[in-house]
């Protein structure tokens, strides 16, 4: 073999190895659930992200949905700004953004999301995952393969246990048993004992389980900053908000950004064990200016730098990051900041849907 060949094999081999580097895989944990009713984690990770991660949209199914249910998202702090489709239901679909880069260039073994799964009758079900939208840090898409991960319920193939003949033992003749003459005892009379009598403890009172909440401030224009603050009795274990705009948190006292102008009803849900309670407040939230009327869905806005302000047409919706009410239809959104030149994107919004923009990167103006 002349040096020159050698030289191409190895460029070959290393082209090769690299691009085997350089292919990202999204998968999940199997999981095993004993019988119906049972529940359980799966998270779902992306092992590798070269160039960060700045957002991304997943569909995910259980697929048969007969066997099991998503009841549960529960997405990491580095994802602050997420949302979920309404739950139980055989699918989800989740939109995250991380706002703050906490994600770096390199990182491995992301988890995206953990769901919370119920078995439902016994068998066994794969879980698919369709990728919406996947981004880099520098608003491109990341190119990855699915690994659809596996549930499984109850016992496919129970095992029998074999019958053993019961053993026979052989009748023995009954022994003769010699009489004997047991003398009668005079009983002794044992003194008769006051019980004590214990003092009856006072019944434990149990404080209902009320979801309640207060929201400070309640009006501004965007951004604006809320803190909400949970007041429900009765010992709650867990807490689930929906602000109104196509995000969640599990925080007892989160703290939400409102980017986009409208009016939000935020809801809030404590859980105790096997008790619920629910406290929805219409409107209570009031970004203020004109706002879009009619059927409308959600747009998740990010930009770099952040604090663009995001207008369709003359509209003006909110300020970088946030999500904005958006009218339903095909719409073009114009990125502005000072000092960097505008950028024009164009999104379809269906009614209600969430639906996430990649990063928007702006150019300084020379």
């Amino acid at each position: 073999m002349t040096k020159k060949s050698v030289i191409i094999t190895v460029l070959c081999l290393i082209l090769f190895i690299g691009s085997a580097v350089n292919g990202a895989t999204i998968s999940g944990t199997d999981l095993n659930l004993v019988s119906s009713g049972v529940s359980g984690t799966m998270d779902i990770m992306l092992d590798q992200a070269p160039s960060g991660i700045a957002g991304y949209q997943l569909e995910i199914s259980i697929n048969p949905g007969s066997n099991a249910e998503i009841i549960s998202v529960n997405f990491p702090a580095s994802f602050s700004m997420n949302s979920a489709s309404k739950l139980p239901s055989s699918s989800v679909n989740i939109v995250a953004v991380d706002l703050v880069d906490q994600i770096k260039s390199g990182a491995s073994n992301i988890i995206l999301a953990t769901l919370g799964i119920k078995g439902l009758t016994d068998g066994e079900a794969d879980v698919q995952v369709q990728i919406t939208e996947l981004t880099d840090d520098s608003g491109n898409p990341i190119s990855v393969t699915v690994d659809s991960p596996h549930i499984k319920v109850g016992s496919t193939s129970p095992t029998v246990s074999p019958t053993i003949p019961p053993t026979v033992e052989p009748t023995k003749e009954p022994e003769a048993v010699p009489t004997t003459v047991i003398p009668t005892e005079i009983p002794t009379t044992q003194p008769t004992q006051t019980p004590t009598v214990e003092p009856t403890p006072e019944p434990k009172v149990t404080e209902t389980l009320v979801a309640a909440f207060t929201a400070m401030p309640m009006t501004g224009t965007p951004p604006l900053t809320v803190n909400f603050t949970d007041h429900s009795t009765g010992s709650p274990k867990k807490w689930r908000w929906d602000f109104g705009d196509g995000t969640m948190s599990t925080i007892q006292n989160p703290s939400h950004v409102y980017g986009g102008i409208g009016r939000y009803t935020v809801t809030l849900e404590v859980i105790s064990d096997n008790y619920s309670s629910v406290e929805r407040k219409p409107e209570i939230i009031r970004i203020v200016g004109d706002y879009p009327t009619g059927p409308a869905g959600f747009a998740m806005v990010t930009s770099q730098p952040t604090g663009a302000e995001v207008y369709m047409g003359d509209v003006y919706l909110g300020t970088t990051p946030a999500t904005l009410i958006v009218p339903a239809g095909s719409r073009s959104l114009t990125y502005q900041k000072e000092g960097y030149q505008k950028k024009t994107v164009t999104v379809t919004i269906r009614p209600n849907e969430m639906k996430l923009i990649p990063k928007v990167m702006l150019k300084a103006t020379s």
